[in-house]
């Protein structure tokens, strides 16, 4: 449901709206592009009086009403007959309908001069904030698409407002409009004029006053006399006063709409194409639809009501947003409850395991301190320490050089546990130490001799004791998971029966703005229900659920060679080069595969490099 494109009422429409998969959507996209917008850069900007954009809604003058009478009968002519795009199309009476709501007489020479068009009303604030901010020559700015040129009769209101605010007591050398400026060097005069307060008004359109101009020192209010195209350029335009170097701390923004006119539906597309632009490029997938509302979007559609005339409408977007809003909440209490279901099913497991494998662990520590002083054992024989490396390097010179598939070669008894040797067909060896566990320590391809299998067999003794710590503490948050986990499960959904309330009030609302209703009943019906939605809102006021925390850089981004060397580095251990040991590699992918199966060396560098490659996929 929208407004009707001569603003004086909804209207049902099929269009493409939405997409489904926005995740998958927004993944794509960040692909390529790093977007920063300024929530995220929280750059040090003025404040905006009243937390949002003024609108200034104007009604219609009895000429511009019957005006619009003639743009909705062309437009009616349009759709039911058969009429040369030549000779009148709909983006012909679109640019009529924008000419209308700005002032009559960009259509009719011979309309009147209306006191309390948009052009009146902003000249009314223009006037009293400059006599407002004499004292430190603040400026102000002027944005209007519509009427850069006189028309064939000679109106233009670029000169009316010139020629009304010279009449209110400003100088003529302080209002300034930027077609004056007919080459850059005489725009970058210009500019710097309104830097320093010699002109303190400046007029202009979007493409002229957009990007790169940089006036915003003194400017205290920026004014939007009619509504463009696409919502980065009102970004463009509020840019030019929420700008780093302005010396103001507050500011105001001012929006001209006139009631019922073409601005409704210019204001209504900006809200349409804001919501998904929007919330693409902020990130945000928790909903796997384009439809939440947020701050600037539902400033668009609080212009898009007030200009319908009918406050009703902005009821009905108030409820929208509302509504959107508690069903991106029950979409979240629903993951919550896949979440809970699938932990305590899965969890029980994970406890276990843990359990099974520190009960191991423990197990084999003490083993290993048991037989302390034992020898080593090789190939069943108990050399002297001297003959240890030379006894060794023979059995390690009778390996295979290569394997078709994993193959475990025991070697011997190493402090009451047996050791022996993994090889593997495309990747470097392992030592492996078990007992009533299994430990692996991956061997590089150039360093694989007697030296290096001790080396690693010491290195896993040393890390039991850290093993074991971390797996109690692995199994504390698992149990603490599953209790919590235990406590959510079966929750229903709190806000639901409001839900279910504003959905039915909202629907029977939307039936009656869009005639549903008998029109003797109908203003009346639309009343009651818009009280009764305001009512029910008051009464179920939501928190605001607090943001998702984005790091800027995930864990997993990471690469695994800069974790070692910095948890090397803060340990106080700096090695002669920049090589990393396997073992260390061993270590980190312990700590960031705490649960689940054993995996090999090999298979945690895979996993790693997986979760690289896509940790833009889906939360």
């Amino acid at each position: 449901m929208e407004l009707s494109p001569d603003g004086g009422g909804l209207r049902p429409r099929s269009r493409f709206a939405r997409f489904t998969n926005l995740p998958e959507l927004q993944q794509m996209f960040h692909a390529f592009s790093d977007v920063q917008t300024a929530e995220m850069l929280n750059l040090l900007v003025p404040r905006l009086q009243g937390g949002k954009a003024t609108v200034v809604a104007c009604p219609m003058s009895e000429e511009q009403c019957e005006l619009q009478e003639e743009l909705v009968r062309r437009y009616e002519r349009i759709r039911s007959q058969k009429i040369d795009p030549r000779e009148d199309n709909a983006l012909a009476i679109t640019t009529d309908g924008r000419k209308l709501a700005t002032d009559a007489r960009m259509l009719s020479a011979a309309a009147p001069d209306f006191p309390g068009s948009k052009i009146n009303r902003l000249v009314e604030n223009v006037a009293e904030l400059w006599k407002q901010t004499a004292a430190p020559r603040s400026t102000q700015m002027i944005f209007s698409d519509i009427g850069v040129h006189p028309t064939a009769w000679g109106y233009s209101p670029y000169a009316e407002i010139i020629e009304k605010l010279t009449a209110r007591g400003i100088p003529r050398d302080q209002i300034a409009a930027i077609g004056e400026a007919e080459s850059d060097a005489k725009k970058q005069s210009l500019f710097e004029k309104v830097r320093n307060g010699s002109v303190r008004v400046l007029i202009g359109s979007t493409q002229k006053m957009g990007t790169g101009t940089n006036v915003q020192n003194r400017l205290v209010a920026l004014h939007h006399l009619d509504a463009p195209w696409k919502p980065a350029e009102v970004e463009q335009r509020d840019g030019r006063i929420l700008r780093q170097g302005n010396d103001n701390e507050e500011v105001a923004i001012y929006r001209y709409v006139t009631e019922g006119s073409f601005d409704a539906y210019m204001w209504q597309a900006l809200e349409t194409k804001a919501k998904f632009i929007g919330q693409v490029m902020s990130g945000d997938n928790r909903a796997r639809r384009a439809g939440d509302i947020g701050g600037q979007e539902l400033s668009y559609a609080e212009v898009k009501a007030i200009t319908s005339g009918n406050p009703a409408v902005l009821t009905l977007a108030e409820a929208d947003a509302e509504l959107q809003r508690l069903a991106l909440l029950r979409k979240n209490h629903l993951d919550e409850q896949y979440v809970a279901r699938r932990s305590v099913r899965d969890l029980p497991a994970t406890i276990s395991f843990l359990s099974e494998r520190l009960s191991a662990l423990d197990a084999d520590r003490t083993s290993t301190s048991a037989h302390a002083n034992d020898p080593i054992e090789i190939a069943g024989r108990k050399p002297s320490p001297d003959d240890v490396l030379t006894l060794l390097g023979k059995q390690l010179e009778t390996l295979p050089q290569r394997v078709r598939e994993p193959t475990r070669i025991p070697l011997g008894t190493y402090r009451g546990l047996r050791f022996g040797i993994e090889l593997y067909p495309q990747f470097p060896a392992e030592v492996f130490l078990e007992g009533e566990a299994n430990r692996h320590s991956a061997l590089s391809r150039e360093h694989q001799g007697p030296r290096t299998v001790l080396n690693a067999l010491q290195r896993i003794i040393t890390n039991y004791g850290n093993d074991c710590a971390k797996l109690r503490q692995d199994l504390a948050i698992a149990e603490s998971q599953l209790r919590d986990y235990q406590v959510r499960l079966g929750q229903p959904f709190p806000h639901e029966a409001y839900l279910s309330e504003l959905g039915n009030l909202r629907d029977r609302l939307k039936t009656g703005l869009s005639g549903g209703a008998s029109p003797e009943n109908e203003s009346v019906n639309v009343s009651e229900l818009t009280e009764q939605i305001e009512a029910l809102r008051t009464e179920n006021t939501i928190e605001a659920t607090a943001p998702r925390v984005r790091h800027s850089r995930d864990l997993a981004v990471e690469p695994v060679t800069t974790r070692i060397h910095r948890r090397r580095a803060s340990a106080g251990i700096v090695e002669p080069d920049a090589r990393v040991l396997e073992s260390d590699y061993d270590q980190v992918a312990l700590n960031d595969f705490p649960v689940g199966k054993r995996m090999t060396f090999h298979e945690r560098m895979q996993t790693e490099s997986s979760r690289q490659i896509n940790v833009a996929g889906p939360s």
